[in-house]
């Protein structure tokens, strides 16, 4: 691409109905099943408080000033990724290396959807089921195999993680401010409604002080190379970083709003979610004497045999429950593609809505490869001392959280810390020479950098 057409504007900017409705945007890419599901079996595998330790400094020093870094790149191009990168580098005549950030900020977030949707076809599983009352009165042991029942269903995988896919692709092949922004003005007071309510039902039956021990009490012998890989990428995942999603919401924000304070908001709220679902999830397992560091199966697993446990009304905290993650899972899913779509929308000329589907089709099948890693394509192999039994589906998680991410990260890092000039930082963001600034530009320089290359260190090295 020759630097006249890198520079040439998009036929038609889109752009966010209001501030808002970003804010609403932003934060729903950042709760996701990363906040609901991913986070709490992390925090039970690693000693809840012990978890903490890391996965805090990580979401300050390392994800916060890279989300800042993100939005910002979006807001100069505005553009999708790889666009608003090129645009950035033919200004200042630049290696026009540099837009391989975008690329695989994009490749990355195809990757984490093609898996990330199976998950999400588990919560509509559990949400069916529930509301039908299918755990009711069921003996423990029942409940606890019907995941591993499903798992082996490779029919039942595929109807849900096609539904998901479907309702997806259906809501992004509209505009912006019709699909997707009206969507998340809607699902969000539910969501943020029924979180409340859970966590009050969690402090009625759910043995609190033992769930507020785990998450805030540090076990030093929990503290691991694994978990601080763990944790870095937990805060990297969760705040959508190295996927390319906060490049496209800055690039549809307006010119005049404040970044950095946009960031704080986005960061307080992920990570309040964060604490308060894993409060409430480690307050059920406690009160029925179940154990925290079941991994990937605590929701799926433990959970459910909790609920049916429950005397009164567990039919509607099941389905509520598992309601909410599903409508986690939406939001993530939702900016996990836009940017893809974006591309290809823009690139080729074509409507958003063939767009969508050609992407929509192209992560289905994708994700077939994680739905038959249950049955005919699995395969095993150790990572961390670990034997990991989920085949292709635990190779993705891997692979995009532990690899792609961090490395994605590692570049936005040194792009927004050293290439782009303090002069045109200051203006992008909308703030004034300050200690908000310095900070920013202090941790996006040395700190994050520095944090993800021992990390990558460790991922490369340490498992062997």
């Amino acid at each position: 691409m020759t630097q006249k057409e890198a520079l040439k504007p998009a036929r038609k900017r889109t752009t966010w109905g209001s501030y808002g409705a970003f804010l609403i945007a932003a934060i729903g890419s950042s709760i996701g099943l990363g906040n609901i599901w991913k986070f709490p079996y992390e925090a039970g595998l690693h000693g809840g408080g012990t978890f903490l330790i890391v996965y805090l400094p990580s979401v300050l020093l390392v994800a916060l000033p890279l989300m800042v870094s993100e939005l910002m790149i979006g807001r100069i191009g505005k553009s999708h990724p790889v666009q608003s990168i090129r645009v950035i580098v033919a200004r200042w005549r630049l290696s026009t290396l540099w837009p391989s950030i975008g690329w695989l900020g994009m490749l990355t977030s195809l990757i984490i959807f093609s898996y990330y949707s199976v998950v999400a076809g588990w919560t509509l599983y559990y949400v069916m089921n529930s509301a039908a009352g299918a755990f009711e009165n069921v003996p423990a042991e029942i409940v606890q195999r019907s995941f591993g029942v499903l798992l082996s269903n490779t029919e039942q995988l595929l109807i849900w993680h096609s539904v998901f896919v479907l309702i997806v692709v259906l809501v992004l092949a509209q505009d912006i401010r019709k699909g997707l922004e009206m969507l998340m003005r809607f699902l969000m007071p539910l969501f943020i409604a029924a979180v409340v309510w859970l966590f009050y039902f969690a402090a009625d039956v759910g043995n609190m002080p033992a769930a507020l021990e785990f998450m805030f009490t540090v076990r030093w012998e929990f503290l691991t190379f694994e978990l601080f890989v763990s944790a870095l990428t937990q805060a990297l995942f969760s705040m959508s970083i190295g996927m390319g999603i906060l490049m496209m919401y800055g690039a549809y924000l307006s010119d005049h709003r404040p970044l950095i304070g946009a960031a704080v908001i986005i960061t307080v709220f992920d990570t309040a979610i964060a604490l308060i679902m894993s409060v409430m999830i480690f307050a059920i397992v406690f009160a029925f004497g179940m154990r925290p560091d079941s991994g990937a199966g605590l929701i799926f697993e433990t959970l459910p045999v909790a609920f049916s446990q429950i005397q009164e009304n567990s039919v509607w905290i099941s389905t509520t429950f598992f309601s909410l993650m599903f409508a986690a899972a939406l939001f993530s899913g939702l900016a996990l593609l836009e940017p893809a779509i974006a591309w290809l929308s823009e690139r080729y000329e074509m409507g958003r809505r063939q767009a969508a589907w050609m992407v929509g089709v192209i992560v289905w099948a994708f994700g077939l490869l994680s739905i038959f890693s249950y049955s005919d394509f699995n395969f095993a192999f150790y990572y961390f001392g670990v034997e990991r039994l989920g085949g292709y589906f635990d190779f993705f998680n891997i692979l995009s959280t532990h690899v792609l991410m961090p490395l994605t990260a590692l570049f936005i890092a040194l792009f927004a810390g050293w290439v782009i000039s303090r002069e045109e930082a200051l203006k992008s963001l909308q703030v004034r020479a300050g200690i908000s600034f310095t900070l920013w530009r202090l941790f996006t320089r040395y700190t994050a950098p520095l944090f993800l290359i021992i990390t990558l260190l460790m991922v490369l090295f340490v498992p062997a």
